[in-house]
């Protein structure tokens, strides 16, 4: 399901029935190159289905994802809830006390480049507003296929969930996709760091990784780092990491769901930001 491998991919339990659609939470990813979703049982708590498409970039990008939309009979029933994430959305991250809503762009224009609609995220674990510009054409896709669906960007998503993962210690989490790596870190249960950076070499990702590192003062003997999104294990971009970085593994699923045998086809530190959706809508 990540990008880069054929298009498209599903995956679907034996107990998948979308006559039940009133059953499923809809969670939907959009990128510039993929569009994905996954359905979840609210009743229990199970992951039936998931799908992903790969976005060519050949057409006008809203046009191929209206397409995609047009084409898929099981994402247009009517669900219980719909969730939205808009993924590596530029955006800049503002402490609560200091956002005003009438001051969001100009505030991001201070280190992106402002393109679309201004949208803004509240973070409750950190006491933060993340301001984001998505495409207004995008936008407007989600606005009329999607009208209930909450919408968020992947990084607000990712920054909450991860503010839970036992944070007791200095740790670093790197979210892989789209050939950008997002290097997030917490000491304790403080966010410290949150930056994106495209990469396109193993050497660029290393680069990055150790730069952050540096500039925080953080040494690679004793940080944990937690890696999740579009890396293999014992690939030469987590090999490299491992070369420089003592304690680095790959994430895992969210405890909190059930995943039939068939999602064994996925490596567990694959699409956390897509299963943890629905925890922060």
């Amino acid at each position: 399901m990540e990008t880069g491998e054929s298009n498209p991919i599903s995956i679907q339990s034996d107990n998948f029935n979308i006559a039940l659609a009133n059953s499923y939470h809809l969670s939907i990813q959009l990128g510039l190159s993929h569009f994905s979703y996954c359905l979840l049982n609210t009743t229990t708590f199970t992951y039936d289905y998931a799908k992903k498409y790969s976005i060519s970039s050949a057409k006008d990008i809203a046009t191929e994802i209206t397409e995609i939309i047009n084409n898929d009979a099981i994402i247009k029933a009517e669900f219980s809830s719909q969730s939205v994430a808009f993924v590596n959305s530029p955006s800049t991250l503002v402490p609560s006390t200091l956002y005003k809503e009438e001051k969001a762009e100009t505030l991001l224009n201070f280190n992106s480049q402002v393109n679309g609609k201004i949208l803004t995220d509240k973070i409750p674990s950190q006491k933060a507003h993340l301001i984001y510009a998505v495409p207004e054409s995008i936008v407007s896709i989600v606005s009329n296929f999607f009208p209930k669906a909450k919408q968020k960007a992947q990084e607000s998503i990712l920054i909450q969930q991860y503010s839970h993962l036992n944070n007791d210690s200095e740790k670093a989490y790197l979210y892989l996709n789209e050939q950008k790596v997002g290097i997030t870190v917490f000491k304790g249960d403080k966010l410290i760091f949150n930056n994106t950076f495209e990469y396109t070499t193993k050497e660029d990702l290393l680069y990055y990784t150790l730069f952050s590192f540096e500039q925080l003062k953080l040494s690679t003997e004793t940080i944990d780092v937690t890696v999740f999104g579009t890396i293999e294990k014992n690939d030469e971009y987590f090999n490299l990491l491992y070369d420089y970085i003592r304690n680095v593994k790959l994430g895992k699923r969210p405890h909190q769901f059930t995943f039939p045998g068939v999602f064994n086809s996925i490596a567990q530190h694959k699409h956390f930001g897509l299963f943890t959706q629905v925890l922060c809508v």
